[in-house]
C-alpha cells in the first residue's frame, strides 16, 4: 500500500474541506451552479441523479422535449397543491424541485421531521425545534424580532430597538444565542471609562447607568435631580457648571452663591448700589436674566407709568422709598393749577399716593370706585362733592 507523505495528505483534506463547505453554501443559497440559470422544475446533469420516475406518468412528452431529456417544455406547469396536497409558499415556491424531491429518500421521510428535516439547525437544540416560532418561509430574517425579545428579561426599547443583533450576541451569525447580563456597564462600560464631564471613573460612576440615562440616547441624563428642581435654564446647563470639580455633596440652592457674578455684573438698575437683596428668585425666573418679572404694588406694567427705569421714581439708592414730586411730568407749577380745586391738596409724595394709588387720575379712579357703589348716602355723595369743588361722581 502506497503511503502519501504527511503533507500531501494534509494538502488534500484541506481541498477536501473547500469542497465540502462550497457544497455547503450552494445548497443553502439554493444556488447550486451560477451557469445554470432556470426555472424551479429544470434538471442538469451537475445537481446529480435524477430522482426516480417510477411512480411519474407514462408519457414522458408531459414534461420532456422530444429527444432531449435534458430539457422540460417551456409549457410546463405543475401544481404542487393540486398534485400532491402541499402547498409551497414563500422561498419553497422558487425552491428547485430537486432540492427536496432527490436521490436522499422520499420527501415523505424528510417532511415528517419539518423544518429540520432540509435545514441545519444551527443553533444546535438551543433554541427549540420549532423555526417557526422565530422565522417565516419567506426569508431567514427572524420575524418580531422586537417583540419576540420584548418577552425576555432585557426588552428593547429606545436605541437598542435599532441595534442589530451582533451588537450583543456576538455568536448569533453562528446561530449561538447565549444569555447575557442586563446591567448596563457590561455592554457600555468603555462609553462610561471615556466619560469626563462628568468624570465618571474618578466619582465611581461605572455601574447602574440607568440611574441616570435613558436607552433613548446617552446625552441628556435622565437623573431625578429631586434636591433642586431643574427648571428653565437650569435644565439646559452642564452639571460642572455647579458642580464644580466634580463634588457633588454640599452644593449649595440658593441662587446668589451660583449668580453672585451675575448680580455684581447688573447695572440696570445697579444691584450692588441699590442695595438689591440677594433672594434673585424674587424678581427673576429660571428662564432668563434678562426683564425681571418684580411683582410691582403700583401699576407700573401699563399706562403713563409703564417703561420707566426704577431710578426715575426710587430716588434714594438701595431704598424702597419713592418719590412723586421729582418726575419732569409732574411739575409743581402744574399739578397746583389742576388740583386748585380738590380741597387739601398738598404738593407732597404722600398726598399724591393717597389720591392716586393706582398712578391713574383722581377722578377716574373716584369714578371706577363709585360705580361700584351706586346707592351710596347721601351724605357722601355731598361730601365728595363739596371735596371735588362741585363735581359728582359720573
Amino acid at each position: 500500500m502506497q503511503h502519501l507523505p504527511k503533507r500531501n495528505l494534509h494538502r488534500r483534506a484541506v481541498w477536501i474541506g473547500v469542497g465540502l463547505a462550497l457544497w455547503i453554501g450552494a445548497c443553502a443559497t439554493g444556488v447550486w451552479n451560477a451557469s445554470q440559470p432556470g426555472p424551479a422544475n429544470t434538471w442538469w446533469e451537475g445537481y446529480g441523479p435524477v430522482v426516480p420516475h417510477e411512480t411519474f406518468p407514462g408519457d414522458c412528452t408531459l414534461c420532456h422535449l422530444s429527444g432531449d431529456w435534458h430539457h422540460l417544455r417551456p409549457d410546463f406547469t405543475f401544481d404542487h397543491e393540486a398534485q400532491t396536497g402541499v402547498a409551497l409558499h414563500g422561498a419553497h415556491q422558487a425552491a428547485q424541485c430537486l432540492r427536496c424531491h432527490n436521490d436522499r429518500g422520499p420527501v415523505q421521510e424528510f417532511a415528517a421531521r419539518g423544518c429540520a428535516g432540509c435545514h441545519d439547525d444551527v443553533h444546535q437544540g438551543t433554541q427549540g425545534v420549532r423555526c417557526e416560532t422565530c422565522h417565516g418561509e419567506s426569508h431567514w430574517g427572524v420575524h418580531a424580532a422586537i417583540a419576540d425579545h420584548n418577552q425576555t428579561r432585557f426588552p428593547l426599547v429606545g436605541a437598542h430597538a435599532g441595534t442589530a443583533c451582533r451588537q450583543c450576541h456576538l455568536g448569533i451569525e453562528r446561530g449561538q444565542i447565549e444569555p447575557l447580563s442586563t446591567a448596563c456597564e457590561s455592554c457600555h462600560l468603555p462609553e462610561a471609562e471615556q466619560t469626563t464631564s462628568p468624570n465618571h471613573v474618578n466619582l465611581g460612576w461605572v455601574q447602574g447607568c440607568d440611574a441616570c440615562h435613558r436607552p433613548t440616547q446617552w446625552g441628556g441624563t435622565g437623573f431625578t435631580h429631586s434636591s433642586f428642581a431643574l427648571t428653565g435654564a437650569h435644565a439646559q446647563a452642564d452639571c460642572t457648571d455647579c458642580h464644580v470639580g466634580g463634588v457633588f455633596a454640599g452644593t449649595p440652592r440658593d441662587c446668589f452663591a451660583c449668580h453672585q457674578t451675575d448680580y455684581q455684573a447688573a447695572l440696570d438698575p445697579n444691584h450692588v448700589a441699590l442695595g438689591f437683596p440677594t433672594s434673585c428668585q424674587d424678581c427673576h425666573t429660571t428662564d432668563t436674566w434678562q426683564g425681571a418679572n418684580f411683582q410691582h404694588a403700583f401699576n407700573i406694567q401699563s399706562g403713563d407709568h409703564s417703561g420707566l427705569d426704577c431710578s426715575e421714581c426710587h430716588t434714594v439708592p438701595g431704598s424702597s422709598a419713592f418719590s412723586c414730586i421729582d418726575c419732569h411730568e409732574h411739575r409743581q407749577s402744574e399739578m397746583d393749577d389742576e388740583h386748585d380745586e380738590v380741597n387739601g391738596y398738598v404738593w407732597a409724595t404722600s398726598a399724591c399716593y393717597a389720591c392716586h394709588p393706582d398712578g391713574s387720575d383722581f377722578q377716574s379712579h373716584i369714578d371706577r370706585n363709585w360705580r361700584a357703589r351706586p346707592h351710596a348716602p347721601q351724605k357722601d355723595l355731598d361730601a365728595l362733592e363739596r371735596f371735588l369743588g362741585g363735581r359728582r361722581p359720573r
